[in-house]
């Protein structure tokens, strides 16, 4: 019965690896290019347990899980290495001399054929050639790997807000990654020895059982976290992207850290944080395309559920991210409308009370402190300089 368990657990984890790898083809956040060494070792572990799961229970020793092509797993060793190599690089294609990387794989995965129809191949001095050459093969990609992630990754911090939260996640998670990837080729190297002991071909199945646990923590996490898809390339073309989105009135906006004292923000900055440039970005954009403050009913709620952001994240975005209240944003955007009619020669048709009205004030005495407020002119003084230049043209 626990034979049973253990081999269904294997078939599970398995097939649960090929769904995160599908959902890491077909999701927004994951950098194929960056992601496709992690999708060859989920396929390569995946494939692998489910047919170890399934040769265990039905007695059926297939391809996946012969002898001879068990081996195969070392191309996950080069494979990782090669993933935390390309979060931090930005890659468009992959480099001509990745192939030499699965060289010794390959070489490891004839050598295991030829033995078994060339006995000779398997004396004694060639086995510990090949067993000392395994571990140092291992030992070489783990510490590469360990100098790329603690050079570029580790013991970088980033000063920029927006982008502070995604560089911890990403720091997280290939700290995570790492350590998790070290247990499992000791696992490997520990099984390899047994089997040398043994007088056995290199296989590393001994105890497949004891990985179940790290790779449902892997998957868990990506399925928790999935932005940790994105290397920092990738990252920051999203930030660039998110920041050329908010074009109108990016002076009012602030980006700096900022210190809360406040418990109940300090709990919301956990959440909102993460979101600001998003957040901002649609604040932005809603309001220069559907002018939302002509409405002078729209209260503080009705804005924050027009433009689907709760209302304690809008109130802790006024309070922390921006230079002016909500009241003062809202008269800003109302003024920066009313100067626009005025610029294309709405008066023509419409008085400075209708104007006023029409960009949302309820009267003209708050339309003339916000529109003074802002310009340093009254509306009729304005008026009068703008007809002076027209006229000068």
């Amino acid at each position: 019965m626990y034979h049973l368990f253990i081999n269904s657990a294997l078939i599970f984890v398995g097939v649960l690896g090929l769904f995160v790898m599908s959902l890491m083809l077909f999701s927004y956040r994951s950098n194929i290019f960056a992601n496709i060494y992690l999708i060859i070792i989920f396929i390569t572990c995946s494939i692998r347990n489910i047919f170890i799961g399934l040769s265990e229970v039905t007695d059926i020793d297939t391809i996946f899980t012969s002898k001879h092509i068990s081996p195969f797993y070392l191309i996950v060793v080069p494979a990782l290495y090669l993933y935390f190599k390309s979060l931090v690089k930005d890659y468009k294609y992959i480099q001509k001399n990745v192939l030499a990387h699965f060289i010794y794989p390959i070489l490891n995965l004839i050598l295991n054929v030829l033995q078994e129809y060339f006995p000779t191949l398997k004396h004694p001095i060639i086995e510990n050639i090949r067993f000392v050459s395994l571990i140092v093969f291992i030992l070489f990609y783990m510490l590469m790997s360990f100098k790329t992630l603690y050079n570029n990754i580790w013991k970088k911090n980033s000063i920029n807000l927006i982008e502070k939260r995604h560089f911890q996640l990403i720091k997280n998670w290939t700290l995570f990654l790492f350590i998790i990837s070290v247990l499992l080729f000791i696992r490997i190297l520990y099984s390899i020895s047994l089997e040398k002991i043994s007088d056995r071909l290199f296989q590393g199945k001994s105890y497949s059982s004891l990985t179940l646990i790290p790779w449902l923590f892997i998957y868990g996490k990506i399925l928790i976290s999935p932005e940790i898809l994105y290397g920092y390339p990738k990252l920051k073309k999203r930030v660039a992207y998110l920041q050329n989105q908010v074009t109108l009135n990016d002076h009012i906006w602030v980006f700096d850290s900022i210190n809360i004292s406040n418990l109940q923000d300090k709990k919301l900055s956990s959440t909102i944080e993460e979101r600001i440039l998003p957040y901002i970005s649609d604040i932005e954009n809603y309001v220069n395309k559907e002018h939302p403050f002509r409405d002078s009913k729209l209260t503080f709620s009705d804005f924050a559920k027009t433009i689907n952001i709760p209302a304690s994240h809008l109130n802790y975005i006024f309070k922390y991210h921006s230079v002016v209240t909500y009241v003062e944003y809202r008269n800003y955007c109302r003024i920066k409308d009313a100067l626009k009619y005025i610029d294309h020669g709405t008066l023509s048709t419409l008085t400075l009370e209708g104007l006023a009205n029409k960009v949302g004030f309820s009267s003209y005495n708050s339309f003339f402190t916000a529109f003074k407020k802002q310009t340093d002119l009254a509306p009729k003084e304005y008026l009068t300089q703008q007809n002076k230049l027209v006229l000068k043209n």
